[in-house]
C-alpha cells in the first residue's frame, strides 16, 4: 500500500518471490524485537520504558547527524531505528517537491523490488497524504484506512503503519515509513512520539548529507558547462592509469582548444563565448562513449579520458567530434574549429601530469601546424604556435625554479618531518609521482619521516611504520648502504627489491637518491611511478641536486632537534629536582621519583629499589602497575651483588629479557626490557627500573635516566639526613616531656603512650604526613606547661579547690609560651594551646567549639582522657576499660568530638585484641 503492503506471516508461501536481489536488505518479522526484554517489560512501568527509549534516542542523535555519505546515512537511519523501535519492515522515500513525487531510496522488505520501482504522488495513499499535509500518520489497521493505496504486484495484508514526513529548514526531504505485520499488530502512542523525534534528527541528517553531496558535486564540476573540472580530470586520470597498470589496456587522453576563441569574446562578448563553451560541452558528451570522462580544464580547453582506448580508437573519436562541430553553424559566429592533441598511456607517460602534458603538447603542435587539426603526441616533433625557433627547455627552467624555491623553504624549517613533507610537496609540482617517501638514518634503521601519494588503487593508505627498513634492506636500504642513486625500471622484478606487506603486485618504477652530508649518509628520498622505465637521467639529476639541499636542511634540523631535546632534558631534570625538594618525607620522595620518571621518560611502569640491611634490593615505590603486578613487585627481592655481576659500575644500562631471566625465574612482564640506573646512598645500593615501552628509547633516554637517578640519590640522602635530625629532635622533645613527668610516679610514660595512640587515631582519620608530624609533637608537648604548675597542686591526692583548678587550667597557655621561641615548633603551638577545649565550647583556655578546635587537639584530648581514666592517678585509682569506654561515649558530642571517640575506641579495641 502507499503505505506499503506487508505479507502476512500466515499467508501462502507461494506468494513469496523465489529470488531476492542481493542489493536489497530484507527484514522479516521477529518476535524477539522488544524495547526491553520481555521479562523486564512486565515489571518495569511504561513510564520508565519511555524514559529509557528517549535516553537511547539522545545517544543515537549524534551518530546519525555525524554521517556524511547519503547512502551510508540511509543505512544508518534504518539500522538505528531497528534498535530504537522494533518493526518488521521499513521504507524511506526522497521527496521531489517541484514535481510532487516521492521516490523510494531504501526498502527493507520482502517486496523491495516492487517498492523501489514505484514512485508516489503527494496526493496518493497514506504516504502521499503525510507528505502533502506535512503531518505524521499513526494507523494500526492501515489496510482498512480509506486513504490506502497498494503497491502494484504486492499482496494485501493486515499491518500497522507509522508514516512520518522528514522536514528540515521548512522543506520536505522525504517520508519515513515503518510497519508491523499481522491482524493484531500495532504501534503504541509512545512509540509514535519516539519515531517523530527520531525523524526530526533523520531529516536534519538527510538535509546535511544532501547539502554536502551538492557541495562536493560543485567542487568537482564546472559551473558553466556541468562537466568535470581540472581537479577531477587529474583524479580520474590517476585512477585510469592505475587500472592500466593492472590490466595492461591503454588509456587515451584527448585535449582540445577552441581555435580563435579570444576573437569570439572580443568581438561578440563573453555571453556569446559562454554559449559557445556550453555548445562544445554538449557536443563532446554526444561524441564520446558513456564511460569516457569529459572535463573542462579551464578557459576554452577541454579534456577527455578514454579507458581501454588505443590510438586508432582515440583518433576516430576526435574525427567524429571535428565532424559534428563542422556541421554546426553557430549564430553570429559561424562555424567553429578546434585543435586536438592525443596522448596514450603508458606509451607516452604513466602519471597524470606528464600524460596530460603530452596531450597538451600535441594540441599546441596542432595549433602551430595551422589549427583545426588532430595530432598524436610525438616527442621529437612537438611544436608551439608562433615560435620560429624550437622551444626552450621548459623542464630545466622549472627544475631551477623548484630548487630555488625549495632551498629557501627548507632553510626555514627545524623539524625533519616538516622538511620531508615539504620535499614531497614541492616534487609533486614537477614530477607527477605515484608516491614519494623520505627517510632518515637512525643507527641501522631507515625511519620514514614523510609519505605522500598512494601505494596502489586498492591500497589507499598503510601505516607509515610499515615503510621502516634496515640499512641494506630493499631498494631504499641498498641506496643508503651504497651511498649511490638507484634507478629501478621494474621494481617488482628487482633482485634486491622487497614488497611492502599489504600491497598488490603492480608495474612500478623507482628512483632512490641518498641524502649525503659530508661522508655520512643521513637519509634517502624514494620516488615511485606506475609503469616500467618511467624515470630518466633528468629526473636523477634533479633529485640528486635536491637531495644535496635537503641533506643540509635535515642535518641542521637534527642538530636543532638534538639541542632542543637536551634543553628539554635539562629543564625536566631541573623541574624534577624542584619537585623532589618540595616533597616531605622519604616515602613521599620515593613515590614522586617513580611518578616523575614515568612522565619524563614516557614509560608506563617504573619502580625504585633500595638495599636493606641484609644486602637485598627491596622495592620501595612503584608506578603504573596493576594491583596484581604491584603485589608481585613488592614480593620480589634481588640480591644487590647479583646486579653488579650483570653490569658493573653505575652507568645506566638496559636489562634485556635474557639477562633478567638469569636472576628472575618468573618475570612480571616476560619479554619486556628495562632501563636501569643504579646509585648508592650512604654505602647502600639503589636502582630505578623503567620498563621500555618504545623503540625510540635510546642513549638520550639513558642519559636522562642517569640524571634522574643522581637527583633521586641526593633527595634520598637529604631525606635520610632530615629524618635522622627529625628523629633526634623528636627524641629530645620526648626526653624532655618524660623528664618533666618523672616527678609523677603514675605518669612517667604518659606522653609517649598518648603520642602512639594519637598517631594511630590520626592515621585512621586520614591525616597527611605534615599533620601527623604536628600531632606527634603536640601529643608529646601537650602537658609541657605543667612545668609552671606548683608541685603541690600537680600532685595533690584529693580534689582541687576552685583556685587550684584555675591554676591548673593555665598549663595549656604556659605550654604555648614555653615553645613559642622555637621556630621548629611554631606550627605546634595551636595544638598545645587547645588540647583541653571541649566540643561544646565549655573547655579552656579560649572556649572554642566543634570544628574551631584543631583536629590534632581533639585527638589528643580523647586519647589523654582515655589514658587518664585507665591509669592510677594521685586522686583516684584506675577505671576499668568498659567504664572508660562508657564515659567516652557519654561525653561524645558534648566534651569530645564524636567521630574521634569512635575511631579512638576502634583503635583501642584492636590494640587490646592484639
Amino acid at each position: 500500500m502507499l503505505g506499503r503492503p506487508i505479507p502476512s506471516t500466515g499467508g501462502p508461501s507461494a506468494a513469496l518471490p523465489t529470488h531476492i536481489p542481493e542489493d536489497r536488505v530484507v527484514a522479516r518479522p521477529s518476535s524477539n524485537l522488544r524495547l526491553l526484554p520481555e521479562e523486564e517489560a512486565v515489571a518495569v512501568p511504561a513510564a520508565l520504558e519511555l524514559v529509557d527509549s528517549y535516553r537511547r534516542l539522545a545517544d543515537v542523535f549524534h551518530e546519525v547527524l555525524a554521517e556524511l555519505s547519503l547512502d551510508a546515512l540511509l543505512v544508518r537511519i534504518a539500522d538505528t531505528l531497528t534498535d530504537l523501535i522494533p518493526h518488521d519492515t521499513l521504507t524511506i522515500y526522497e521527496a521531489d517537491e517541484a514535481q510532487g513525487l516521492l521516490v523510494p531510496v531504501l526498502a527493507r522488505d520482502t517486496w523491495a523490488d516492487e517498492i523501489m520501482r514505484t514512485t508516489i504522488r503527494f496526493d496518493e495513499g497514506i504516504t502521499g497524504w503525510a507528505a502533502r499535509n506535512r503531518e505524521a500518520v499513526h494507523v494500526n489497521q492501515a489496510h482498512l484506512d480509506p486513504r490506502v493505496r497498494f503497491v502494484p504486484g504486492t499482496p494485501i495484508d493486515p499491518e500497522a503503519l507509522i508514516s512520518i514526513p522528514l522536514i528540515a529548514r521548512s522543506q520536505i526531504k522525504g517520508v519515513l515509513n515503518i510497519y508491523r505485520a499481522g491482524e493484531d499488530a500495532s504501534f503504541g502512542d509512545d512509540e509514535f512520539e519516539l519515531a517523530k523525534r527520531f525523524a526530526d534528527a533523520a531529516a536534519l541528517a538527510l538535509d546535511n548529507a544532501q547539502i554536502r553531496a551538492r557541495l562536493e558535486h560543485q567542487a568537482r564540476t564546472d559551473s558553466l558547462t556541468g562537466l568535470f573540472n581540472h581537479r577531477t580530470f587529474h583524479e580520474r586520470l590517476l585512477h585510469a592509469l592505475q587500472e592500466t597498470s593492472r590490466t595492461h589496456a591503454p588509456v587515451a587522453v584527448l585535449m582540445l582548444d577552441i581555435d580563435d576563441f579570444k576573437r569570439v569574446n572580443d568581438v561578440h562578448g563573453h555571453g556569446v563565448g559562454d554559449e559557445l563553451l556550453r555548445l562544445l560541452a554538449d557536443t563532446l558528451r554526444a561524441a564520446v562513449r558513456p564511460e569516457d570522462v569529459v572535463c573542462r580544464l579551464g578557459g576554452e580547453e577541454f579534456g577527455v579520458i578514454m579507458g581501454a582506448c588505443d590510438a586508432t580508437d582515440a583518433n576516430r573519436v576526435a574525427e567524429r567530434l571535428v565532424e559534428r562541430l563542422g556541421d554546426i553553424e553557430f549564430p553570429a559566429v559561424g562555424r567553429v574549429t578546434v585543435s586536438i592533441g592525443l596522448s596514450l598511456g603508458p606509451e607516452h607517460a604513466m602519471n597524470p601530469r606528464e600524460l596530460g602534458a603530452c596531450a597538451e603538447a600535441a594540441m599546441m603542435t596542432a595549433k602551430a601546424q595551422g589549427k583545426n587539426r588532430i595530432v598524436l603526441y610525438d616527442e621529437g616533433r612537438s611544436e608551439r604556435p608562433d615560435s620560429p625557433v624550437p622551444a626552450r627547455d621548459v623542464r630545466s627552467i622549472a627544475h631551477l625554479k623548484l630548487l630555488q624555491s625549495l632551498s629557501g623553504k627548507l632553510n626555514r624549517l627545524n623539524d625533519v618531518r616538516e622538511i620531508g613533507d615539504e620535499i614531497a610537496a614541492e616534487l609533486r609540482s614537477l614530477i607527477d609521482y605515484h608516491n614519494c617517501r623520505v627517510f632518515v638514518v637512525d643507527g641501522d634503521d631507515l625511519v620514514p619521516i614523510s609519505f605522500r601519494g598512494e601505494f596502489a588503487a586498492e591500497t589507499v593508505a598503510l601505516p607509515l611504520e610499515l615503510l621502516r627498513k634496515k640499512v641494506g634492506e630493499g631498494v631504499t636500504g641498498r641506496c643508503a648502504e651504497l651511498g649511490e642513486s638507484l634507478l629501478v625500471g621494474d621494481a617488482a622484478n628487482c633482485e634486491f627489491g622487497i614488497k611492502i606487506p599489504g600491497t598488490p603486485d603492480i608495474e612500478e618504477s623507482l628512483l632512490a637518491v641518498p641524502l649525503r652530508y659530508g661522508s655520512r649518509i643521513i637519509g634517502v628520498i624514494v620516488l615511485s611511478k606506475l609503469g616500467l622505465d618511467q624515470f630518466d637521467e633528468d629526473d636523477v639529476r634533479l633529485l640528486e641536486v635536491l637531495a644535496g639541499h635537503a641533506a643540509v636542511a635535515v642535518e641542521n634540523a637534527s642538530l636543532y632537534e638534538s639541542a632542543r631535546r637536551e634543553a628539554e632534558a635539562a629543564t625536566a631534570l631541573l623541574e624534577f629536582g624542584r619537585e623532589l625538594a618540595s616533597a616531605s618525607g622519604l616515602q613521599r620522595i620515593l613515590d614522586r621519583v617513580v611518578e616523575l620518571s614515568a612522565g619524563i621518560l614516557g614509560s608506563l611502569r617504573t619502580s625504585l629499589w633500595l638495599e636493606d640491611e641484609d644486602g637485598w634490593l627491596v622495592p620501595r615505590a612503584s608506578h603504573g602497575y596493576s594491583p596484581e603486578q604491584r603485589a608481585a613487585v613488592e614480593a620480589r627481592r634481588i640480591r644487590a651483588a647479583d646486579t653488579r655481576i650483570v653490569q658493573p659500575g653505575l652507568e645506566p644500562f638496559i636489562y634485556t629479557p635474557e639477562q633478567i631471566s638469569r636472576i628472575e625465574d618468573d618475570p612480571i612482564a616476560p619479554g619486556t626490557s628495562y632501563a636501569v640506573a643504579r646509585f648508592e646512598v650512604e654505602g647502600r645500593a639503589g636502582s630505578i627500573l623503567v620498563a621500555i615501552e618504545s623503540e625510540d628509547f635510546g642513549e638520550r633516554e639513558l642519559r636522562l635516566l642517569g640524571g634522574i637517578a643522581y637527583q633521586a640519590k641526593l633527595a634520598i640522602a637529604n631525606a635520610s639526613s632530615y629524618e635522622g635530625l627529625e628523629q633526634t629532635f623528636v627524641s629530645t622533645v620526648e626526653a624532655l616531656a618524660n623528664a618533666l613527668e618523672a616527678n609523677d610516679e603514675y605518669t612517667s610514660k604518659h606522653a609517649r603512650w598518648i603520642t602512639d595512640l594519637s598517631l594511630k587515631v590520626g592515621t585512621e582519620l586520614g591525616l597527611d604526613e605534615p599533620s601527623l608530624k604536628r600531632l606527634e609533637l603536640g601529643a608529646l608537648l601537650h602537658d609541657i606547661g605543667k612545668i609552671g604548675i606548683p608541685s603541690d597542686v600537680l600532685s595533690k591526692p584529693g580534689r582541687l579547690t576552685f583556685d587550684e583548678r584555675a591554676i591548673m587550667q593555665t598549663h595549656p597557655t604556659l605550654g604555648e609560651r614555653i615553645i613559642a621561641p622555637i621556630d621548629r615548633l611554631q606550627h605546634v603551638r595551636p595544638v598545645v594551646r587547645h588540647c583541653h577545649e571541649r566540643w561544646d565550647g565549655r573547655g579552656y583556655p579560649d572556649g572554642l567549639t566543634g570544628e574551631e578546635i584543631p583536629l590534632e587537639s581533639r585527638i589528643i584530648f580523647v586519647c589523654d582522657a582515655y589514658h587518664a581514666m585507665t591509669t592510677d592517678r594521685p586522686y583516684r585509682r584506675r577505671l576499668s576499660h568498659p567504664e572508660a569506654v562508657r564515659r567516652l561515649r557519654e561525653g561524645a558530642g558534648s566534651q569530645f568530638d564524636p567521630r574521634v571517640v569512635e575511631v579512638c575506641l576502634g583503635v583501642v579495641n584492636e590494640l587490646r585484641a592484639s
